[in-house]
């Protein structure tokens, strides 16, 4: 056997280059000669290969490339049917990417939970899915900031495709787990500009006696303020939760943001995302064409529902909860636009009344459609986990109770977990001028599941005060939805 004698560096660099030149040559080579029958490896007829292999760790692990939100091979066709209607009923299918919550400590740290934590980032980035982390386990004060740095270099270092891409991993991140600018800057610098969301949590939304904290709150006020009006903005966040459009279904904590959407929702959770602009249905006389809009949401529902059948998740944890929870997120947009184009006033409460029964008509629409469906195709498969008699011992008296949640059960069942989606932007025109009383029209977003907080305003013509106030409105309407919502009817 022959030993490799190097004396020098650059003669060592050369031979680890040429070494990896050949091997790749060779794979190339292996790969056109047996058509990409090797274990792991698939070719569509066009020759583009569909997994790839990525080292972590010092293992070499192989990835699926099949994409979260694109149609299964075979089916292509069908699926882009299904959206050509949705876009001839007035309907704009809006790309959603993957939410995903990291341990920022893990990945310092390594070990088996980086190792599966980083696995599963390689499926996706090598996916080219729009990806957008809520990093736990940051820590606080000074050493923050170098945590924050040390996190973000060892993603790049582990992740190198991410960076390679036009689509750079976003973050979402508490507002007082380190200042904002230092998150941005390191996040930017290192990873590249993605999608930058800041959760704004209650030591930035409610007032406090601590000095310390309410300048802490100043600042990030601030810093989000002078944002709005830049080409790179930071959105701030602040939903927590998402309800369910069954009222036998819990509501559930969202801390992951999907990037693209800025939906806030529960980490790994697959949705289905629709634009619904209330200004495609307004008729010569820019009045809303009701009948027309009723018609539209109830077939929408049917496509959307066919549509789910249709989609492909990388991620296990995605494919898992497409199948239990049938995710939709209808959402509501150009409210603002409406508004102005009928001439009213945001601060009247007859706009306001106007408005909310337009909204509720459009969930009730969605609801009963959805209910239609699952008695059709079956209810959602979440709620087949729902056994609160099953702790109870044998006899009538469980018997009663079993009857009962059954007969709830067939009256609340719904095809989709989730269905209405609103933003608080919705109710702004979208003019970057406009009236701060237009903040007035904040509690018509009460009326949805979930939220969203991409493509924040411009709020050209208001003040920092006005700024903040919008932001702490609009998240006293959806904690107070929250509270109001049922865990269980008719139980």
């Amino acid at each position: 056997m022959s030993v490799l004698r190097i004396g020098k560096p650059s003669e060592f660099i050369f031979a680890i280059v040429t070494h990896r030149v050949v091997c790749r040559a060779a794979h190339s080579l292996v790969l056109r000669i047996f058509q990409c029958k090797l274990p792991g490896y698939a070719l569509q007829p066009e020759r583009r290969v569909l997994a790839q292999s990525v080292l972590v760790h010092g293992r070499t692990i192989m990835f699926d490339l099949a994409s979260p939100l694109s149609p299964r091979r075979g089916q292509q066709r069908h699926a882009d049917t299904l959206t050509a209607e949705l876009r001839q009923l007035g309907f704009d299918l809006l790309p959603a990417g993957s939410a995903r919550r990291i341990s920022v400590r893990a990945v310092l740290e390594g070990g088996m939970a980086s190792r599966k934590e980083l696995q599963a980032l390689c499926a996706v980035a090598a996916a080219g899915v729009p990806l957008c982390l809520s990093p736990v386990d940051l820590g606080g004060g000074e050493r923050a900031i170098d945590t924050w740095q040390q996190f973000c270099e060892a993603i790049s270092m582990e992740l190198p495709q991410i960076r390679d891409r036009s689509n750079s991993p976003g973050f979402c991140i508490s507002s007082h787990k380190l200042p904002l600018e230092a998150f941005c800057l390191i996040a930017d610098s290192v990873l590249g500009k993605g999608p930058r969301y800041v959760f704004l949590d209650s030591l930035q939304m409610d007032a406090h006696c601590s000095r310390r904290v309410e300048e802490r709150a100043a600042a990030n006020w601030a810093f989000l303020w002078r944002c709005r009006a830049m080409s790179r903005r930071v959105a701030p966040v602040y939903g927590g939760m998402v309800k369910s459009s069954c009222p036998l279904l819990s509501d559930e904590v969202a801390t992951a943001v999907l990037p693209l959407t800025g939906l806030q929702v529960p980490p790994g959770s697959a949705w289905l995302s629709i634009d619904l602009a209330l200004t495609r249905f307004m008729d010569s006389n820019g009045r809303v064409d009701e009948a027309r809009l009723h018609r539209a949401l109830q077939r929408a529902v049917f496509v959307a529902d066919e549509l789910l059948e249709h989609q492909s998740w990388s991620c296990p944890s995605q494919r898992e909860d497409a199948v239990n929870n049938r995710r939709l997120a209808i959402t509501v947009s150009g409210i603002g636009d409406l508004v102005l184009s009928h001439g009213k006033d945001p601060r009247d409460l007859t706009c306001l009344r106007w408005l909310s029964r337009i909204l509720r008509d459009i969930r009730d629409r969605l609801c009963e459609t959805s209910a239609r469906i699952a008695q059709q195709n079956g209810a959602v498969p979440a709620l087949g986990a729902v056994h609160p008699v099953a702790g109870l011992p044998e006899g009538p008296h469980r018997d009663a109770w079993r009857s009962r949640l059954e007969d709830a059960v067939r009256k609340a069942a719904v095809r989709h977990r989730n269905i209405l989606a609103i933003s608080p932007y919705a109710v702004l025109p979208t003019d970057r001028r406009c009236d701060p009383a237009f903040a007035d029209l904040l509690p018509l977003i009460a009326s949805a599941d979930a939220w969203s907080f991409s493509r924040p305003h411009f709020f050209t013509g208001w003040n920092v005060t006005q700024f903040s106030n919008f932001h702490r409105r609009a998240r006293a309407i959806i904690q107070g939805s929250q509270a109001a919502s049922f865990v269980a009817a008719g139980v």
